[in-house]
């Protein structure tokens, strides 16, 4: 299944098609942004066990479906499923799923327990969708629903909770410091931090006190100093003065993983850091034998085209020789350079550019037609014989939108009879 990055701020997924619009193209169902970003701030004192509560409640003016996806990554918040309120919470693996049905306006809590040791923010980010009951969309079958019902079925709100740690005196941990690093592409998959063309830097301020600091298992970053008033060796940085320091971090992969400074003197706080890269094209690489299959589509509303690409890549001096789409469908496809660090292909060839170190190339459909569902292979030969062979599985939608809404409520009902979860995002 092809991944859909969260489509719920700006696109509308209706029975499998997206319809999204840029900047620079005008649809006659513009998307409509449904979602929220809400960020609570709690205190605990250091030492203690603090209570805390989570109040969910439904936003729409009939009864709706709460779903929430919690992913505690502080060990000092541990999640009470004993005294939440909603219908359901399922620990899974230490992740949670809560599920409630609410009426209109009503709410239900979830509780968790928050025990800092020392002087460390604790962020807490939750995933939440209101669903309106499907019976106020489709109270029929047959019931055409209007665009506007569809795309606002669903609120989604993103949550973050920060957990501030206070210490006997009223000292306060710091803020975490939120980095955004906007790139062209990205790579995700195998070796993507190898592979990555994001190498976008940002300064920032780091209100340290004077001490060191160690930070461990940084992935996807480095990190330098900008001036004299701390200095990086290995995994320690040192501040000299309590008035910060300037660092400047620069993303070598589609993600960092967040960034903690840990103070080696006692008494010091700890100061996090968390970078977001914001990719406008993502290419996920195939890796054999475990990621072998493209998933070449095309989806007449969706306005912005493919953003996320399926791709093999070709690195160490590597050479297709030869290569060949056989099956049913062959001639619906053809291989092709992505659009970044594209490789050069022939009719016959597949090979790094002179210029570079590596290379990606891709599959694309070539008979666009009719709505259809297309597969094939791909079977390559590397200079050093080793042969390949690659699953393709394309997809062509020419469904408009509102052929869409047509079915919508036929389709529901359908899959409420086959005892199928439906969703809309």
């Amino acid at each position: 299944m092809k991944k859909l990055k969260n489509l719920t701020f700006a696109c509308l997924l209706i029975l499998g098609l997206a319809a999204c619009a840029d900047d620079n193209k005008s649809s006659n169902n513009p998307p409509i942004d449904n979602s929220e970003t809400v960020t609570l701030e709690y205190t605990g004192e250091i030492g203690k066990e603090n209570v805390k509560t989570i109040t969910f409640t439904n936003p729409h003016a009939v009864e709706a479906d709460l779903e929430v996806y919690i992913n505690p990554t502080d060990s000092t918040i541990k999640i009470d499923t004993v005294s939440s309120t909603c219908d359901n919470i399922v620990n899974n693996y230490n992740s949670y799923n809560v599920t409630s049905k609410l009426a209109a306006g009503e709410s239900c809590e979830v509780k968790y327990t928050y025990t800092p040791t020392n002087l460390d923010t604790a962020l807490l980010k939750l995933n939440v969708d209101y669903f309106k009951s499907m019976a106020t969309i489709c109270p029929t079958p047959d019931t055409v629903p209007s665009y506007e019902q569809v795309i606002t079925r669903n609120k989604y709100v993103e949550m973050y909770i920060y957990n501030y740690a206070v210490d006997s005196n009223g000292n306060k941990s710091p803020e975490h410091i939120n980095i955004t690093i906007p790139v062209e592409w990205s790579v995700t998959g195998s070796n993507a931090a190898s592979l990555n063309a994001v190498s976008n830097t940002q300064s920032f301020d780091l209100p340290a006190k004077k001490g060191e600091y160690s930070f461990y298992n940084l992935y996807g970053a480095s990190i330098q100093s900008n001036n004299e008033n701390c200095s990086i060796l290995n995994n320690t940085l040192t501040v000299n003065s309590n008035n910060g320091c300037s660092l400047t971090v620069t993303a070598t992969a589609n993600y960092v993983s967040p960034i903690k400074f840990s103070p080696k003197q006692e008494g010091n706080p700890y100061y996090n850091v968390n970078v977001e890269i914001k990719s406008n094209y993502t290419y996920n690489l195939l890796s054999a034998p475990y990621s072998t299959t493209f998933y070449p589509e095309y989806i007449a509303t969706n306005l912005s085209g493919d953003t996320y690409i399926y791709a093999s890549v070709l690195s160490n001096n590597e050479k297709i020789t030869s290569y060949e789409i056989t099956g049913t469908n062959k001639d619906k496809f053809k291989v092709a350079p992505t659009k970044h660090n594209g490789c050069t292909v022939t009719g016959t060839e597949i090979s790094i550019p002179a210029d570079k170190n590596n290379c990606f190339y891709t599959i694309e459909i070539t008979d666009i037609s009719k709505t259809a569902e297309y597969t094939a292979a791909l079977n390559t030969t590397l200079s050093t014989g080793t042969t390949q062979t690659y699953n393709i599985n394309g997809t062509v939608s020419l469904l408009t939108i509102e052929d869409a809404l047509l079915n919508y409520c036929k389709q529901s009902s359908q899959n409420k009879e086959n005892n199928k979860q439906y969703k809309l995002f």
